[in-house]
């Protein structure tokens, strides 16, 4: 296993949700200096924990893990999912009409 692959990969994918490693650290249930040994490659995590980041970050094992992961944008999809999975089916036709609305506005402007 490649730590400095993982580490840069726990970093970026914290960074993307928005969290401090003491963020992560809690959620995770350790210490935020913990998050960053193992984000600048100087703490080796137990397979539990590596689990536990990647719930946290709402990622598999297998994205921290790799180099260059071929679909980042999978972690944004199932976040969009999670969350309009959770509203009520007006709600959720609303977002997906507005998203639509999104799309069809992006690939007149990319004409």
């Amino acid at each position: 296993m490649d730590y400095v692959i993982l580490g840069k990969n726990v970093r970026k994918f914290r960074q993307m949700k928005g969290l401090r490693q003491a963020d992560l650290a809690e959620q995770c249930g350790c210490c935020d200096s913990h998050i960053g040994q193992i984000e600048n490659a100087r703490g080796v995590p137990s397979l539990d924990m590596l689990v536990k980041i990647s719930g946290a970050l709402g990622v598999t094992v297998d994205q921290l893990l790799k180099e260059n992961y071929v679909n980042p944008e999978m972690v944004y999809l199932k976040e969009i999912s999670e969350r309009i999975a959770a509203y009520s089916a007006r709600q959720r036709i609303m977002a997906c009409e507005s998203l639509l609305n999104y799309l069809d506005s992006l690939e007149k402007f990319n004409q």
